[in-house]
């Protein structure tokens, strides 16, 4: 019986024969002369590896580290950061001109962008209130009509995470339309609610992970695709030869060690503990008029209308994100938690702004 994927894998995908890297195909052997590498490494640092053959052309080191780290025997693909991931997934499962994905808005831009670089439409099934909580009968009624179903959880830019139950009530309104992609790039700062483990039930659900965040990796570039084989067997196709530096994985190994994962824990628990004074400090301050609830490193906070508080940070040599230009987002404004330095700054400014541009 073919899955749900082989029925939305478009033919040109089913037929296409992977680049044949000399990695891909391996070999055994003493001498390697089959990819054109120059066989006596030029080191150029004392300390420097050697960088003269290509890498795996998926590094399985790295997928079973991450395995372990997420205690799944479900398939791991490591990619270059999770913007790679949701373009993986567009290329291979959308046709250009043809087919959809669905967003649930305000959510990621990426999502959007990668799908209309491919002449893929996009659907959008807007969150609900101020709880911004996905509308599960929307999402219901546009499955059919796409071939992918892109959630953030927990959600940038709002910060919040989406509700179990409604994940797992989309997974089982949709098994038959649409693959169920749950980016969980803040996974780490609420590490108790990730729905990896639901993929054993749900074989259309497609799990994208990052390194960028808790792992503070972000200049790596690494990020996780974890699906089942049968979605996974089309993924692979596309990636590219050589996806990832050596380099790179020598500092994704260590950082997946036991004493590498200790070191995040502990910097993910300082990260909530700052997060929570500088909220605890701004919440009362009467020009806030939405404070929203946060299970990743930023804040979303809506300020009264005539508060401007992303100029008036930046003329205080403070970089936010603007999200006025969301049409839910109005007043909106996104402070990453950065050290306890530079949010209790941050907090100083925000406490000292001035009374008559808040009425």
């Amino acid at each position: 019986m073919d899955s749900l994927a082989d029925k939305l894998a478009p033919e040109s995908i089913k037929k296409l024969i992977p680049y044949q890297s000399a990695r891909r195909i391996g070999g055994h052997g003493r001498v390697w002369l089959n990819a054109n590498e120059l066989e006596t490494p030029i080191f150029f640092d004392e300390q420097q590896s050697d960088y003269s053959r290509y890498p795996d052309y998926l590094p399985h080191d790295i997928a079973r580290a991450y395995q372990a780290y997420c205690n799944t025997d479900q398939d791991v693909m490591a990619v270059r950061g999770a913007d790679e991931a949701i373009d993986l997934l567009v290329r291979t499962f959308c046709q250009p001109g043809k087919d959809k994905i669905a967003i649930c808005s305000p959510t990621y831009a990426m999502y959007e962008f990668c799908a209309e670089s491919f002449a893929v439409d996009t659907i959008d099934v807007p969150l609900m209130g101020n709880a911004f909580a996905l509308d599960v009968e929307g999402i219901t009624r546009a499955a059919p009509k796409v071939n992918l179903i892109f959630l953030c959880s927990p959600n940038n830019p709002t910060g919040q995470l989406l509700a179990r139950q409604d994940i797992i009530t989309v997974l089982e309104n949709t098994a038959n339309d649409a693959i169920v992609v749950v980016d969980e790039a803040y996974i780490e700062f609420e590490l108790g609610e990730s729905v990896v483990d639901l993929i054993d039930r749900y074989p259309h659900l497609v799990v994208i992970r990052t390194l960028s965040k808790a792992f503070g990796l972000a200049a790596v570039r690494c990020g996780f695709i974890i699906a089942q084989p049968a979605v996974m067997d089309y993924v692979k196709k596309l990636v590219p030869p050589y996806p990832m530096p050596d380099s790179t994985a020598e500092i994704v190994l260590k950082a997946l060690s036991n004493e590498g994962l200790k070191k995040v824990a502990a910097a993910t628990q300082r990260l909530i503990e700052t997060k929570q004074r500088f909220i605890a400090r701004i919440a009362s301050l009467n020009w806030i008029e939405t404070l929203y609830p946060s299970a990743t490193n930023f804040v979303l906070i809506r300020t009264k209308p005539g508060v401007d508080l992303f100029q008036y940070l930046a003329e205080h040599g403070v970089v936010t994100r603007n999200q006025a230009h969301e049409p839910s987002l109005k007043h909106c404004v996104r402070i990453t938690i950065g050290s306890e330095q530079s949010m209790d700054e941050v907090a100083e400014l925000m406490c000292r702004y001035p009374a008559t541009s808040a009425q």
